[in-house]
C-alpha cells in the first residue's frame, strides 16, 4: 500500500470514529495526526502547523469575543427582546427566533447561541402552552444559518478564507457570505412555518401549566424521584446530634443525601409543626440538632441506614411545608461536546465545582454521562446561576423565573459593543491581518472588563473544537502531499468534468453535504476544501464558487441530530428522535442546497 493508501485508510477510520458517538471528536482528531505522523506522511513541522494556523488563533479568540458579548448582559437583553416582541403570536415567536438567532450566530459561535437562547424558548413555549419541540428545532437550523451571515460566523468560513489564500488567491471579505445568507435565512424560516413546524406539531404537555416558573413536581415526577424524598427526624439524645453533616458520610456509606433541614425555633412556640420552624439547605458544615426533620433523597430502600444510624422515617403529612423550592432545582443537559462525557459525577467532582447534588440523570443505568443525558440538580440559587453561565460543560433548560439572569452592566455592555463594532469594521476594511485584529479584540474585551477575568477568558474557549481543527489541517496537508486531492479531484473531474463546471460544482455540493451528515462540519471543510480549489482548476475557473460550494454544504447541515452541535444540543429539551431530524432536515438541506446552487453562479461567477 502506497502512502496515498495508507492517507485514505486513516481517514477512513477517522471518518468512522467521527461518526460514532462514543469517541471524542479532538481525541479522534488527535489519534489522526499522530497515525499520519507514525505513518511517514507528513513531518513534525506539518503535524504541528495546524496550532500555528491564524484560522485556529482566529477561532480561539472569537470564543473570548463571543463571552464578552454573553457577559456584559448583551446576550440576554436580545433574549428579552424576543419575549417583547413575540406576544402570543407563534408565527412572531417563530420569524423572531430564527432572525435574533441568525443576527447573534453571525458573531459568536452558533454552540454558545443556542445555549444563551434556549432556556428563553422553553420558557416562553411553556408561557404560551407550545410544545418547545415546536421551536427548539428552528432555533438549531437558525444557528447553523446564522453562521453563513459573516466571515466569523462559522469556522468553514474562516478556512475557506484561509484556504483561498494558502492556494495564492484573494481572500474572502467580511460580508461576501450575507447575500446568500440571507436568502437561506428567508428560505429557511418560510420552509419551517409553512411546512416544518407541521411535522414537529406535538401536542402541548398540559401538566406543564405553570407559566412563568418551573414546575418541581412535575420535574419530580418525570425523573420519578419523588418517591424517593423521604422525611426523617433527630430525636433528643441521638448520636448524630451536635455532629456535622460531612462527618457522618451518609451520601457514601448509603446513598442518602440529604436536601433540607427544618430546624424549631428557638422560642416557645404552642403551634402545630411547622410553625414556629425555619428551613436552611443542607450544608456539609451544619451541626444537626435535636428535632431537627430533614428531607432525604434516597434512590434505595432505608431500611439498612435506619438500622445502623437508629433513625426512623417521619411520616410526611406531618411535615408541613417542606419541600423543594422551585429556585432550588434546574434541569441541565449536556453539551455535545462535553468534558463530562464518559465520565462519572465523581470523576468530574460535580458536587465540589458547583456546590449541587444531582438528584436523577435520564436516562439512568449507567454511572457515566453521555451525550443526550439531562440532570436534575439541586442547590442554592446562586449556585444554579453559576452553573447557568458556564455554557462550556452543562446547560441549564428548566430554571426558576425568579433566578436573576446575567446582571446588565450598561458601560461595560457600551465597551464590549464599542469593541464588537471595531472588530466588525476592522475585518471589513482590512488595515491589518484579520487574525491581528480578533486578537486585538479579544484582549479588549479583557482589558475593559467585559470579560471578567483571564481565567474566565481562557475558560470561554471551547477547546475542543480548537484542538480538532488544529489536528485535521495536516490531514488535508497529508493528502496534498501524496496526491490524494488530485485523486480525488480528478474522479470528480473525470465523472462530472464533461457536463460543464456548475455539475462539477454541484457534485462537490453533494458530496460535501453527505459527509457533513456523518461528521463535524469543520472536519468536512478542512478535507473539502482543497478539492474544491483543485476541481476548479481543473475544470479552468474560478474556485470562488467551488469553495462557497463546499462552505456552504459544510455548514448548512440539519439532517441528523449529530451534523452539528446546536442540533445536538436541542434533541433533549425537545423531546426529538433521530427519526424527526430525518423527517424535518433532509427536506429543508435539499431545498436550502438548491436555492445555494442556483444563486453561487450569480453571485460568484464561474
Amino acid at each position: 500500500m502506497g502512502d496515498m493508501g495508507v492517507v485514505f485508510l486513516i481517514l477512513a477510520v477517522t471518518t468512522v470514529c467521527f461518526a460514532l458517538p462514543k469517541f471524542r471528536s479532538d481525541l479522534v482528531a488527535l489519534c489522526s495526526l499522530l497515525a499520519l505522523y507514525l505513518a511517514g506522511v507528513v513531518t513534525v513541522g506539518e503535524a504541528l502547523a495546524g496550532f500555528s494556523s491564524a484560522v485556529v488563533v482566529m477561532l480561539a479568540v472569537l470564543f473570548i469575543v463571543g463571552e464578552g458579548i454573553s457577559q456584559t448582559g448583551l446576550a440576554g437583553k436580545a433574549g428579552n427582546l424576543l419575549v417583547k416582541l413575540t406576544g402570543n403570536s407563534e408565527l412572531r415567536m417563530l420569524v423572531f427566533v430564527k432572525l435574533l438567532v441568525a443576527v447573534i450566530g453571525s458573531f459568536i459561535s452558533n454552540t454558545g447561541t443556542v445555549a444563551i437562547l434556549m432556556p428563553i424558548v422553553v420558557s416562553l413555549s411553556v408561557k404560551m402552552n407550545i410544545h418547545p419541540g415546536k421551536l427548539l428545532m428552528p432555533l438549531a437550523f437558525g444557528a447553523s444559518m446564522g453562521g453563513a451571515l459573516t466571515l466569523i460566523g462559522t469556522a468553514p468560513n474562516l478556512l475557506a478564507r484561509d484556504a483561498l489564500i494558502s492556494h495564492g488567491f484573494e481572500g474572502l471579505s467580511f460580508f461576501d457570505f450575507t447575500p446568500i445568507g440571507l436568502v437561506i435565512i428567508v428560505t429557511g424560516t418560510a420552509y419551517m412555518w409553512f411546512i416544518g413546524r407541521k411535522m414537529l406539531d406535538k401536542p402541548y404537555e398540559k401538566k406543564l401549566k405553570v407559566a412563568d416558573t418551573l414546575n418541581v413536581s412535575e420535574l419530580l415526577r418525570q425523573y420519578e424521584i419523588a418517591d424517593n424524598l423521604r422525611y426523617v427526624k433527630i430525636p433528643e439524645g441521638h448520636a448524630a446530634v451536635g455532629k456535622k453533616l460531612r462527618e457522618l458520610r451518609w451520601p457514601s456509606m448509603y446513598n442518602v443525601t440529604l436536601i433540607k433541614i427544618q430546624k424549631k425555633s428557638t422560642s416557645k412556640s404552642f403551634l402545630p409543626l411547622g410553625s414556629g420552624t425555619s428551613q436552611i439547605l443542607a450544608d456539609p458544615d451544619y451541626k444537626l440538632a435535636a428535632d431537627d426533620v430533614l428531607l432525604v433523597f434516597a434512590p434505595v430502600s432505608l431500611t439498612k441506614f435506619c438500622n445502623e444510624t437508629g433513625l426512623q422515617l417521619f411520616s410526611r403529612e406531618l411535615v408541613k411545608g417542606l419541600h423543594i423550592a422551585d429556585a432550588n432545582i434546574a434541569e441541565v443537559i449536556l453539551t455535545p461536546r462535553s468534558n463530562f462525557i464518559n465520565r462519572s459525577l465523581q470523576d468530574v467532582h460535580f458536587r465540589d465545582k458547583y456546590g449541587l447534588t444531582v438528584l436523577a440523570k435520564q436516562p439512568g443505568g449507567d454511572e457515566k454521562m453521555h451525550y443526550g443525558d439531562a440532570m436534575l440538580v439541586y442547590g442554592k440559587a446562586k449556585d444554579i446561576e453559576l452553573l447557568a453561565q458556564d455554557k462550556n460543560d452543562l446547560v441549564v433548560i428548566s430554571q426558576d423565573a425568579s433566578v436573576p439572569e446575567t446582571a446588565f452592566d450598561p458601560i461595560r455592555a457600551v465597551l464590549a459593543s464599542a469593541v464588537l463594532f471595531a472588530m466588525v469594521v476592522m475585518l471589513v476594511v482590512e488595515w491589518i491581518p484579520a487574525v491581528m485584529t480578533v486578537l486585538i479584540a479579544g484582549l479588549l474585551m479583557i482589558l475593559t472588563g467585559s470579560v471578567k477575568s483571564t481565567e474566565q477568558a481562557y475558560r470561554a474557549v471551547n477547546w475542543q473544537i480548537v484542538i480538532l481543527i488544529a489536528c485535521m489541517l495536516p490531514m488535508a496537508t497529508a493528502l496534498e502531499n501524496t496526491g490524494g486531492v488530485a485523486f480525488i479531484a480528478d474522479s470528480i473531474t473525470s465523472a462530472l468534468g464533461g457536463a460543464g463546471p456548475f455539475v462539477v460544482m454541484a457534485g462537490l455540493y453533494v458530496t460535501t453535504s453527505i459527509f457533513g451528515v456523518f461528521i463535524s462540519n469543520t472536519a468536512t471543510a478542512v478535507l473539502f476544501l482543497p478539492v474544491a480549489i483543485l476541481s476548479a482548476q481543473h475544470v479552468g475557473v474560478s474556485p470562488l464558487p467551488f469553495v462557497m460550494a463546499v462552505t456552504y454544504a459544510a455548514s448548512m447541515s440539519f439532517a441528523t441530530p449529530v451534523s452539528t452541535p446546536p442540533n445536538a444540543m436541542v434533541m433533549v429539551a425537545g423531546k426529538y428522535r433521530f427519526l424527526d431530524y430525518m423527517k424535518v432536515g433532509v427536506p429543508l438541506q435539499i431545498i436550502v442546497g438548491v436555492v445555494i446552487l442556483s444563486l453561487l453562479p450569480i453571485v460568484f461567477p464561474f
